[in-house]
């Protein structure tokens, strides 16, 4: 059951013990992937010790997506067959889909949803403009707002008060966040990771993504960056933005050839958004290949707190440096994966917003 703990007796301490951790097995799956190499027999036992992770995995492996010759009937073969990125991302989106169910019928999980889901397809879209992965950008901006998520399925009611809050007397949500919880959600999206033992870039990403650029290399971060603020701008924000940034102003943040390749029209890019979360929410089968509705267009070039709690964003954004030049970690379909996975909260979604 959700936990609502009295406004006075909330602390860090109270609100981090509340939040529920992702399942034993995700954390277990995730822990096994990151070793290098990672240990196949113990990843298949355990992901074999989950019957939701295992179904999820044999359908997948036996979609028309890949058009595997023969029928796929173990996790063994699933997991040879798709390759560990693939494996990954179904990990954390099926246990992204499982953790906010209980907090589905929340108007505060409607509102985060929605914000989601553009905050993924605008970076999908800027990343794609830079010459950079477009599925991994995705699977950041999906999971950017994990600490937002943390205090929604904790704190279902309370959490749609902030929002109310933040709307009615004009403050940050970040401040209303602070004010009621003790934290934002930044803080709590990066302590969860750390607690969770999730890969290093999922902190960076959830803890770090209100952080303006600081004039570094134009890396993931900073187009999970880019994409929560455009998603504001464009209408798809949580709360009302108190100063939402121009459109223009954004845009500009991109590196000179990737304006090239990236609408200069906010109504453009909102058909596009738009576009993609009503294909989201419609779809009922496994999807087919990926678009990328800016290429489709012509318009995308070639591929070329406090002190003691602070974390350094040079060594941070040095993750995503390396990532960024270890594509092989990745592959096109990734999107497609976790995108498919996430669609039983995408249904409801739609469902409450007719």
């Amino acid at each position: 059951m959700p936990v609502e703990v009295e406004e006075c007796r909330l602390t860090k301490d109270i609100v981090l013990a509340n939040i529920p951790a992702f399942p034993p097995t995700t954390l277990r799956t995730l822990d096994l992937l990151s070793a290098d190499p990672p240990d196949v027999p113990q990843l298949v036992q355990a992901i074999s010790s989950d019957a939701t992770l295992t179904a999820q995995l044999l359908k997948l492996a036996n979609s028309p997506l890949f058009g595997f010759a023969a029928q796929i009937g173990t996790v063994h073969h699933s997991v040879v067959a798709l390759g560990l990125a693939r494996v990954r991302s179904l990990v954390v989106a099926v246990a992204t889909t499982n953790y906010t169910r209980k907090a589905l019928g929340t108007e505060g999980m409607k509102k985060c949803w929605r914000h989601t889901l553009a905050s993924a397809i605008l970076c999908r879209e800027l990343a794609h403009a830079a010459g950079m992965p477009g599925d991994r950008a995705y699977s950041f901006g999906l999971l950017h707002d994990i600490g937002r998520l943390g205090l929604l399925v904790a704190y279902p009611d309370a959490y749609d008060q902030v929002l109310r809050d933040a709307d009615r007397d004009a403050i940050s949500l970040l401040d209303a966040e602070k004010r009621r919880f003790g934290m934002d959600h930044c803080e709590a999206g990066r302590q969860l990771v750390e607690q969770w033992k999730l890969p290093p870039e999922f902190r960076v990403i959830a803890g770090r993504h209100h952080d303006p650029p600081d004039g570094g290399p134009f890396d993931l971060l900073t187009v999970v960056h880019l994409a929560c603020q455009m998603a504001d701008t464009l209408g798809y924000s949580v709360v009302t933005p108190l100063k939402p940034q121009p459109f223009d102003e954004l845009r500009r943040m991109l590196p000179p050839a990737a304006q090239h390749g990236f609408p200069a029209d906010p109504a453009v890019v909102i058909d596009i958004v738009s576009g993609a979360i009503d294909e989201h929410h419609s779809a009922t089968d496994v999807p087919g290949p990926e678009k990328h509705p800016l290429s489709e267009r012509g318009a995308l070039p070639e591929p070329p707190s406090d002190d003691s709690e602070s974390v350094d964003r040079t060594e941070e954004s040095a993750v995503f440096t390396t990532l960024t030049a270890s594509p092989t970690a990745w592959n096109a379909n990734v999107v497609l994966i976790t995108t498919m996975l996430i669609m039983m909260a995408l249904v409801s979604y739609s469902l409450w917003s007719r």
